[in-house]
């Protein structure tokens, strides 16, 4: 049981990592131009 549960952990974060990738692709551009913001306020 606790290997079956291993399993869909694993294929759970697979899930979850692709679906962040996603998304971050399309945050990553606005991220960049605010952390450059950050450094020149700071």
């Amino acid at each position: 049981e606790s290997e079956a549960k291993a399993k869909t952990k694993v294929r759970f974060e697979e899930i979850l990592r692709n679906h962040a990738g996603q998304t971050d692709k399309k945050k990553l551009k606005k991220k960049k131009i605010h952390t450059q913001e950050n450094i020149v306020v700071s």
